[in-house]
């Protein structure tokens, strides 16, 4: 899935998120500053649209960022506690926005 930052932005998630969302070190943009246009590698942009995903089902945004770069680096479950797995249905998905 191939996104653009205006995709994700279109989909609900907030220019203030995403400011506060990269000052705590949940994304990572290619380039970051003061008046200099952020560029995006696309797993950032797909760690984001599954981080605002998962923050509007519940979770925190630690939480998410976890979830959302594991999901990403290819598990498909996903321990959060002992006895608590997250499990991402990669069709589903797609599907939906």
């Amino acid at each position: 899935m191939t996104l653009t930052l205006q995709e994700v932005l279109d989909r609900g998630l907030t220019p203030r998120t995403l400011n506060y969302w990269i000052d705590r070190g949940l994304l990572r943009p290619s380039t970051w500053g003061h008046g200099i246009r952020r560029d995006w590698p696309q797993t950032e942009l797909q760690v984001a649209d599954l981080m605002r995903r998962l923050v509007a089902a519940g979770l925190t945004a630690d939480v998410a960022a976890l979830v959302a770069r594991a999901h990403l680096g290819g598990r498909p479950l996903i321990k959060l506690a002992p006895g608590i797995v997250i499990a991402i249905d990669t069709d589903l998905l797609q599907e939906t926005t």
